[in-house]
């Protein structure tokens, strides 16, 4: 499937590689000699120049609107406005150099600002001025100044309203305006968006329709990080009724499920998520959607088709490719927590604590460690085997003492219950070594 962001942004890369090559087109322009054809009727004698130039020859004369009639006398520049026009022109012809050699934002934005500062003339200070507000807002935002970047593509916006690019700006302020969790204006900026395509003069049906489609995506993208997700679903359901040909519908379809199971709308998610499983069965999302399936049958009281869920997503995971079981993991651990649980809750702790035990070694973080090791020495207290239940809390008490880590208040928590918990069953064992002793010693005088 196409990405409608990534084409975007290589057609901004290309506006920009026009605008500098305009630019330097202008400025060749320039360096040639006036073609004004002097006229054998009505001859036009040569202009003395207000100023002395080093090159008379180079003038003030239009480029692709240049006369052919020899009604107009063109003046020759100035030494100064060579002088501008041609750093300016090399700064320029610097910058397009830089913008190939990877992290040279810095020096980019600083020939830029030379060049919008200087006296340079004003047509090839215009193209600069244009290239300078698009660098330099991608500087900004490089840099972690969000609102910097804003502003100068507004202020692209305000000077080249009729530019063609234009839908395209307003959907980076709309993610910078996201990414800043002013969440209003992103969406505000989205549907400008829409409208902005709806004017847009471009010959191009097909970016325009790109761009229309990214900001709806983006939409439901802003919807689901604001944390709406009601109006998340809506967005990709309404985008999936009819799909566009470049919507990538697979990773839509996986965006819509999360939102309706944020939503928890638990019902939606069943359907949509077996649907999705039946069409995309060896998808990356197989895991994330499976789980997300067995939360939603669980919400419904539907406690064995929940846990059938969640076996067979353990089961993927095991027989999938390494790299693709890796980026599972999370999911396997989520899942076999779940089990793990439902199998505690049942009364089944043979079964959960075996489940238990075969997680905890999935991951070194203590965040995922200790719980479970709690859970295991729960599991055996139930079972009546209290050695090993003061095994599995002892081995959380200890763990300050064995990792130099900085503990979280819910691991404080978690060590503090297994401390509790272990101080009860050594004053339980130490209570009835007492009193088998005073019925020995009984025992003993009885005899």
């Amino acid at each position: 499937m196409s990405n409608p962001r990534r084409k975007l942004g290589c057609r901004m890369e290309r506006c920009l590689a026009f605008l500098i090559l305009i630019a330097t087109i202008r400025c060749a322009f320039a360096a040639e000699p006036s073609s004004n054809p002097q006229s054998s009727e009505h001859p036009v004698s040569e202009p003395k120049a207000a100023h002395s130039t080093a090159n008379p020859e180079i003038t003030n004369d239009l480029t692709f609107g240049r006369s052919t009639s020899g009604n107009v006398t063109v003046k020759p520049k100035t030494d100064y406005s060579l002088s501008e026009d041609s750093a300016a022109a090399k700064k320029l012809g610097r910058i397009s150099e830089l913008r190939g050699e990877g992290d040279q934002w810095a020096e980019v934005a600083r020939l830029l600002e030379e060049v919008k500062n200087s006296d340079a003339g004003v047509r090839m200070k215009m193209d600069v001025k244009r290239i300078a507000t698009l660098e330099l807002a991608g500087y900004a935002e490089k840099n972690g100044q969000p609102t910097t970047a804003i502003q100068y593509l507004a202020e692209y916006v305000e000077r080249y309203s009729e530019d063609e690019i234009i839908p395209e700006i307003l959907l980076r302020q709309a993610y910078l305006f996201r990414k800043m969790g002013a969440f209003d204006m992103a969406i505000s900026k989205l549907h400008l968006v829409m409208t902005a395509a709806l004017k847009n003069k471009a010959d191009d049906l097909d970016y325009l329709k790109r761009v229309v489609l990214t900001a709806q995506t983006e939409l439901g993208e802003t919807y689901f990080i604001n944390k709406h997700y009601k109006e998340a679903a809506e967005m990709f359901s309404r985008l999936l009724t009819d799909p566009d040909e470049e919507l990538n519908v697979l990773v839509v379809r996986a965006k819509l499920i999360r939102s309706l199971a944020r939503n928890s709308d638990n019902e939606a998610v069943v359907r949509e998520a077996k649907q999705f499983l039946k069409d995309h069965a060896s998808s990356e999302y197989q895991a994330e959607i499976r789980y997300l399936l067995a939360i939603a049958h669980k919400g419904l009281g539907e406690k064995q088709e929940a846990l059938r869920e969640l076996l067979l997503l353990l089961e993927a995971v095991e027989v999938a490719p390494p790299d693709l079981a890796l980026r599972w993991k999370s999911w396997k651990m989520a899942a076999g927590n779940e089990i793990g649980n439902q199998l505690f809750l049942e009364g089944d702790y043979i079964h959960a604590v075996q489940v238990y035990r075969g997680l905890v070694n999935l991951d070194e973080a203590p965040e995922w460690k200790l719980p479970l090791q709690y859970q295991v020495g729960l599991c055996f207290e139930r079972l009546v085997q209290p050695e090993e239940a003061l095994k599995a809390y002892s081995s959380i008490i200890e763990f300050p003492n064995q990792k130099d880590a900085e503990l979280t208040y819910n691991l404080r928590m978690v060590i503090s219950m297994a401390q509790f918990r272990y101080a009860i069953i050594s004053w339980a064992q130490a209570l009835e070594q007492g009193a088998r002793g005073v019925e020995t010693k009984v025992a003993d005088r009885a005899s």
